[in-house]
């Protein structure tokens, strides 16, 4: 409605401008008609009259001249003859009626006409033309006229220009009311009810304009693209679940291969209590045990078998695969989790895992435990595998705000950095960029599938944060995982 009112004004304000203008342009045109008829016709009485004038000066002299003058001076309504001196010693009886600084060229010898509105609003049109009688003073006949008539015919143009405007003013608002309501109002209501509703996520609701104009066809435009964008949705949406389904599969996958890693590690580490509980078993049954020892050998069995139901279960958590499911979780006791997992593959490497910064208590983070001890498992594998023997690593956890590189022009955010620094051999800077995409790796054939970084950066970046890699060969490889903070109590 507003789009039509604004339309309606402008035509409004086009339509009645022209009508304005042409109005001006008539008035104008009749007054210089009017003052040329006018003109036109004193011009004529001036010259039959002259010559009855110089004969009557002749004759009788300026007396006579004057008599013959007031004897055809007519009516003010009609046109009306005077006599009227042109210089300063004049009385009220031949004293021009226009002002005599207009008179200026009439002094020259020039005929001239001017307009003038006498004191009770009448106009007047006079024409002066200079007559030289012949002793030395300069007067000259007045015609003057009424200009009722022309004033009339501007005050009823002016009133016809009104009385169009008015028409046309109430033409537009019966066309705002009806035909502009019916025919750009509505349709334009229905398309913003469908932007709306596409703003929404409503895809499948067509709009209806009726008709065969720009709108109509606006209308059709907007429900094919609408179509269109349903379809190529839908097609994402699969596409996404297939790629959800495929992701969690590797994640599954390298999971298991971890797994597979792990159980040669744990299998060394239940060699030492399955042999405390195999020596305990066997004195229990010699029948050589007091009642006190076999007591003692009966708890040791039971720690021992405590110890590697814990170690089993361990490893079967970490296999399992999982729905994703983020809470808000300390991140200490995941990385602790992680570490005591990988403990036994830590013991054979003889390698050295440090945790030299902790982050404070109550500060929690919204993640998927299970994904993110896959994560960290994963870079505390590559820091393990990073030399043959011996590696130092060390892990830590702190409060920063950071700006993720990924994103130009993006504000520092609050979060926490995992750091997980080794001292082994290092990344070359030319396989640095492509550390984190699928299948690249850095080890001989059969050594690694190179989806574990992938699968880890994947998972970081689908809890909002975002992880960095530096490394310098020979020296040792640092990664960090930026999450972002959610809870600071």
């Amino acid at each position: 409605m507003k789009l039509t009112l604004k339309i309606i004004i402008l035509f409004l304000v086009v339509a009645c401008g022209l009508v304005g203008v042409s109005g001006y342009l008539s008035v104008q045109r009749e007054v210089a008609f009017f003052e040329v008829e006018m003109s036109a016709r004193h011009g004529r009485l001036v010259k039959a009259v002259e010559p009855m004038l110089r004969d009557a000066w002749r004759s009788a002299g300026r007396g006579g001249m004057m008599q013959f003058v007031a004897r055809i001076e007519g009516h003010k309504h009609q046109v009306r003859i005077r006599w009227v001196w042109l210089d300063d010693t004049v009385d009220d009886a031949t004293r021009p009626v226009a002002p005599t600084q207009e008179l200026a060229s009439v002094r020259t010898g020039q005929p001239d006409s001017v307009s003038v509105r006498e004191a009770d609003g009448e106009g007047l049109y006079c024409s002066y033309f200079p007559v030289e009688l012949g002793d030395g003073r300069l007067g000259a006949l007045e015609l003057s006229e009424s200009l009722v008539r022309r004033d009339q015919y501007t005050h009823d143009t002016i009133m016809r220009t009104i009385l169009l405007m008015g028409a046309l003013t109430a033409a537009a608002v019966l066309l705002v009311a009806v035909t502009g309501l019916r025919l750009i109002a509505q349709p334009l209501q229905a398309l913003i009810q469908k932007t709306q509703q596409v703003a929404s996520g409503d895809l499948r609701t067509p709009v209806i304009v009726g008709g065969s104009d720009e709108l109509a066809q606006l209308a059709t435009a907007l429900n094919q693209m609408c179509e269109n964008l349903d379809t190529s949705q839908q097609a994402v949406q699969r596409e996404s679940a297939r790629r959800i389904e495929a992701m969690e599969q590797l994640r599954h996958g390298d999971r298991l291969k971890t797994v597979g890693r792990l159980a040669s590690g744990v299998a060394h580490e239940l060699g030492t209590p399955l042999n405390v509980v195999s020596g305990r078993a066997g004195l229990i049954a010699g029948g050589n045990l007091g009642a006190e020892d076999v007591i003692k050998s009966a708890k040791a069995i039971q720690a021992e078998a405590t110890r590697m139901t814990g170690i089993v279960q361990q490893l079967l958590n970490f296999a399992r695969r999982s729905t994703p499911k983020q809470t808000l979780c300390d991140l200490n006791s995941v990385i602790d989790l992680t570490v005591s997992l990988l403990e036994p593959i830590i013991k054979k490497k003889n390698a050295q895992v440090s945790i030299t910064n902790r982050l404070a208590e109550g500060i929690t983070v919204n993640i998927d435990a299970a994904q993110m001890q896959q994560v960290f498992s994963n870079l505390l594998m590559n820091a393990l595998q990073s030399r043959d023997a011996g590696v130092a690593i060390q892990i830590a956890a702190q409060r920063c705000d950071a700006r993720s590189p990924e994103l130009s022009g993006n504000k520092p955010i609050r979060c926490v950095r995992i750091t997980v620094a080794d001292n082994g051999e290092g990344i070359s800077d030319a396989d640095l960029p492509h550390i984190f995409e699928p299948f690249f790796t850095t080890r001989e054939f059969g050594q690694g599938t190179g989806l574990g970084l992938s699968i880890s950066h994947g998972i970081v970046s689908e809890h909002g944060g975002w992880m960095t890699v530096e490394s310098i060969p020979g020296e040792g490889t640092t990664f960090a995982v930026f999450l972002p903070v959610e809870v600071d109590l």
